[in-house]
Order: C-alpha cells, then structure tokens, then sequence
C-alpha cells in the first residue's frame, strides 16, 4: 500500500466506523422513544382518554350496563364524560371500571377545549339535575333496563329516583352508569 492509498482506506474505515456508530445510537434513540411512548399510554386513565377524544372531536361508542351510545364528546372532567349523541341528546356517563369507549369515526377537524363552567364531576352533575327536577332515564348495572323518573335526592353513597308511578329506587351511585335528561 502506498502512502497515496493509505488516507483513503483510513477514510473509508473512518467513515465505516461512524455510519455503525451512527446507527447504534440511532436504534437506541428509537428504542428509548417507544419506551417513553409506552410508559406515557401506561400513566393515562379514562379521564386522560376523554380528554383527548374532547379535543379531538372523534365520533365514539360507549358501552356500559348493556346499552351502546354513539355521539362526540362534549364534555370531560373528573369521573364525568358528556356525549352528545346524533338524536341531539346529551348522556352524561360517569368513567369507571365498567365503561368501554371506541373511536368509531375520526374526526375530519378538531373538537373543543375543556369547558370551566361545566360539572367538576358524574355526582356533581347528578346533583345538577337533581336542582333542575326535569325527568332522566338512569343507566345502571344493576339494572335489567334504564330507568326514567326525577331525581328526588343525591346522597353521599346513592340517588333516590321518583318514578312517575310513585314508586321511589335507590340507586347506588357506583352503580350508575350513565343518566340522559329528558
């Protein structure tokens, strides 16, 4: 080898050596983002969830005691998610261990931001409703069916629901899976 080949064949191995170098730390890179991506879904809760299914506008079913809601989130905070549905309805659903959501349709544009004045959460909007004494159907997993009547008190552990028959359920809030006023 003259000293004419010898730069160039340090060269080539120089740059050999920086492109292996070069990818190791650039596998790493990816490797520590899908680690910090995963550990980001991990931390995330159903309030988190419903957040972003607000913000983003998605179209989305809910499943809970056997029903099936379609519509946009409308409002999201704390254990409360409201859902406008296609029938120009609003189902206020209280996110607990038995609720199930799915994005059926992305949205084309953005949703809305997080809204102050609404309910801080399901029993606060309860107790809402329960100031209005308008009639609401109330999902719950108790519950072969909805029932329908005004909320006649919310207390610390249940709701009493006065059916137009007369009749008086007591609900247990943690039972409660969604109510639709009107």
């Amino acid at each position: 080898m003259t000293n004419r080949e010898q730069p160039d064949e340090v060269g080539r191995l120089g740059d050999e050596l920086r492109a292996r170098v070069g990818g190791e730390f650039r596998r790493s890179a990816e490797d520590d983002e899908r680690a910090a991506a995963k550990a980001q879904v991990r931390s995330r809760t159903l309030e988190h969830v419903a957040h972003e299914l607000l913000s983003r506008g998605d179209t989305i079913a809910v499943s809970l005691a056997g029903e099936r809601i379609v519509g946009v989130v409308e409002h999201a905070r704390g254990d409360l998610m409201s859902v406008s549905t296609s029938h120009g309805g609003r189902v206020d659903v209280r996110l607990a261990p038995t609720t199930a959501l799915r994005v059926v349709e992305s949205a084309a544009v953005g949703g809305r931001s997080r809204d102050r004045w609404g309910a801080e959460s399901f029993v606060a909007r309860l107790r809402e409703l329960e100031l209005e004494a308008a009639s609401v159907t109330i999902i719950a997993t108790a519950l072969d069916g909805p029932v329908t009547g005004i909320i006649a008190a919310v207390t610390p552990d249940h709701v009493a629901l006065d059916e137009p028959s007369g009749h008086r359920w007591y609900l247990a809030i943690g039972g409660i899976a969604a109510v639709r006023p009107g």
